[in-house]
């Protein structure tokens, strides 16, 4: 990498850090990052948490849904990778870094419709740096969507 790719990397870095900074209580994420943005994710709230574990009621922004008025497959697996890397995060303690998507399963059993709609976050193994969160998505009480994702957590000390 060069001097110029370099200070280009840490000063992304420093934005997203700054970022994740002062985020209002029952909340998940600040505004302004695209991809969180798109799902309104800065309005979902945090209903519990704890470390590998993390429970969160979502909206369903109108531009996420297919024509049939469902939330589209690929959008489905933005949530569950926002709400697996979440978990895995706070499993790691207070170690500074990023988490990086390794693998995602996603089942597809019943289509979310309405909005608030509920996540559930859980790491069910670790070894390492590498987690393995389940994520489940419900539409009232019914499960829809059943996920399994691995996550492995880079240190920031090795992604700059």
């Amino acid at each position: 990498m060069s001097v110029g790719e370099n200070a280009m990397t840490e000063n992304k870095i420093e934005k997203l850090l700054k970022w994740r900074e002062n985020v209002p209580p029952g909340r998940l994420v600040n505004p302004g990052v695209p991809p969180f943005d798109l799902l309104n994710a800065s309005e979902w709230s945090v209903i519990d948490e704890s470390p590998g574990k993390l429970e969160l009621m979502c909206e369903l922004p109108e531009e996420t849904l297919n024509p049939a008025g469902q939330l589209f497959g690929g959008f489905t697996a933005a949530y569950v990778d926002i709400a697996c890397l979440y978990a895995a995060q706070s499993d790691v303690g207070e170690t500074p870094g990023f988490q990086s998507t390794i693998n995602m399963r996603v089942d597809y059993f019943e289509a979310i419709t309405q909005s608030p709609f509920r996540i559930t976050g859980e790491v069910i193994h670790r070894r390492g740096e590498t987690r393995l969160v389940e994520c489940k998505m419900y539409q009232a009480e019914t499960l829809a969507v059943y996920a399994i994702t691995t996550m492995r957590h880079q240190p920031l000390s090795q992604v700059l």
